[in-house]
């Protein structure tokens, strides 16, 4: 199994993937907050023989701007999950050193998938349900 944490921002994301061993497989990778940014980032997973089958996606409920990426991600199939951005600050507390930038952030967040004790958040259903099918990327 494979986990991908996913760092959410308005104009860029960052993604980190680790294995089962929580090693991670490649440095993080950007993409912007565009359909062919997200297509261009997750295009990594096929040479690193990752299906949709054999990873978990998360990323933190970040504003709105996670709507159009878990949107995507889940209409080509992926399992994504998307959780409240105190859980990750707390996995992060358990380093001495508490750096944050977008690498880390999105490592972490692939560490939280990994360890598997995090609450989903259900905010999404109703966003999703009151907005319709918001797909934006723009």
């Amino acid at each position: 199994m494979f986990y991908c944490g996913i760092d959410i921002a308005k104009c860029n994301h960052v993604a980190s993937v680790i294995d089962a061993e929580g090693k991670p497989l490649l440095d993080s990778i950007t993409s912007t907050n565009m359909q062919e940014g997200c297509e261009k980032s997750f295009s990594f997973f096929g040479r690193l023989n990752i299906n949709k089958e054999t990873v978990i996606i998360g990323m933190e409920a970040t504003g709105h701007y996670w709507l159009s990426v878990y949107e995507y991600l889940t209409e080509q199939g992926y399992d994504v999950r998307v959780i409240n951005p105190i859980q990750s600050d707390a996995f992060r507390k358990m380093y001495i050193c508490q750096t944050k930038n977008d690498s880390k952030d999105s490592f972490i967040i692939a560490q939280v998938m990994w360890f598997g004790q995090y609450s989903q958040t259900t905010f999404r259903m109703k966003i999703s349900l009151s907005c319709g099918n918001y797909h934006d990327f723009g």
